[in-house]
């Protein structure tokens, strides 16, 4: 990494920032004093590029995807706000941009393009997916990378979706992009949501991609702030926590961490600034207090221990997992005995609409089946069932 005029380069990146019902107005108005506060638009204002995860589709219709959770989508007027934030590039690879199904896609799309906002990670159909881009800034040249687990946002031929993780391409892909940058910079969207670690499967991602010529990789989805971990010189964060994106509240969505990145010379160095949620808005944290996320990144290095703690994670959440896959099995047992030609008839009508969604999501995501499979386990060992 070189720079001949000797300038340093500042980019700022954030986690999720989707407008809500609570501050549509605010969002649409551009009032980003009043959403962000003083101290992070001045420290949006220092930087030379800023990015974020756009967490949802930006569109005026009705439409509403197939799927089960909330569905998150926003006025296009609101585009206001991010505009006047100064973001430079929004990541769409996330598991909410198809919330208002294709059209919903398009009209993010379209609204972006005519704030004159680039994008990456989504696209109106698979074959127009960008998914990377090389920016210069200040003599630099940086790349960046966005990609996402799989959930309801599976692109096709002829519907908008997300850029998905596939090991052997994204890796390909990373390596021939590291030859044409001096730094390159991968916008994940996934992890095990409201867990302070990365799973075993989101460190080994990581690592591979780093082997792969990355050189930062953050986490988002998790709604939490984790711990990071420096493997290789590259800089690794599980878990940036949400910017502003108020679809449930409790502890862990409260906090989320700005990421603040120098490049300076050949040496690249990251400052996080602590933010926190004030009703629909956001501000910056005073204390700047960061004891537990250190304690979190020391203990990411003992794999066992995290291991232990995944565990635990998985065999709190298999409840849900459990009620999707068990169906009606004493009552099919008895149709079985009275109609035994039809029971294969009833097993498949047996089900709602939405438990087969439920079930189908569970089934495809990665990480939900990573939870399911070790909660399983977990459960099978504790001897807590009939």
């Amino acid at each position: 990494m070189e720079n001949k005029n000797n300038e340093s380069g500042k980019i700022i990146i954030v986690g999720d920032l989707f407008p809500v019902s609570s501050n549509f107005d605010l969002f649409s108005k551009g009032n980003i004093q009043t959403l962000f506060g003083k101290e992070i638009c001045d420290l949006f204002a220092s930087a030379d590029y800023r990015i974020c995860n756009l967490e949802g589709a930006l569109t005026d219709g009705d439409a509403v995807g197939v799927k089960t959770g909330p569905v998150v989508k926003a006025p296009t007027s609101t585009i206001n706000g991010v505009k006047a934030l100064g973001i430079d590039c929004c990541m769409l690879a996330n598991n909410h941009i198809t919330d208002a199904g294709h059209q919903g896609v398009v009209d993010t799309i379209v609204t972006l393009d005519g704030a004159k906002i680039p994008y990456l990670g989504a696209g109106v159909n698979m074959e127009e997916i960008q998914h990377s881009r090389l920016v210069e800034i200040n003599g630099y040249k940086v790349g960046l990378y966005n990609v996402a687990e799989t959930m309801y946002n599976e692109p096709t031929k002829s519907t908008g979706g997300a850029w998905l993780y596939d090991e052997y391409v994204v890796c390909k892909e990373i390596e021939r992009l590291k030859k044409e940058c001096d730094y390159l910079i991968v916008i994940y969207h996934g992890g095990a949501e409201k867990f302070r670690y990365p799973s075993p499967q989101t460190r080994k991602r990581f690592h591979r991609m780093v082997d792969s010529g990355a050189n930062m990789i953050l986490s988002q989805h998790t709604h939490c702030v984790g711990c990071e971990e420096y493997y290789k010189d590259a800089y690794l964060l599980y878990g940036q926590g949400n910017f502003l994106f108020r679809s449930f509240n409790n502890e862990f969505t409260d906090t989320g961490l700005i990421i603040e990145l120098t490049l300076n010379g050949n040496k690249a160095s990251v400052k996080k600034h602590l933010v926190n949620a004030v009703g629909y808005t956001v501000r910056y944290d005073k204390n700047q207090d960061f004891t537990e996320f250190e304690k979190r990144s020391k203990e990411v290095y003992d794999e066992d221990l995290i291991l232990e703690k995944f565990k635990a994670y998985c065999l709190n959440e298999v409840p849900q997992y459990i009620n999707a896959y068990k169906g009606g099995r004493v009552l099919n047992k008895i149709l079985n005995k009275l109609f035994p030609q039809k029971i294969l008839q009833y097993k498949v009508s047996d089900y709602t609409k939405h438990h087969l969604l439920f079930t189908l999501h569970s089934l495809r995501s990665e990480q939900n089946r990573e939870v399911a499979i070790e909660g399983i386990k977990e459960l099978l060992k504790t001897g807590n069932y009939k």
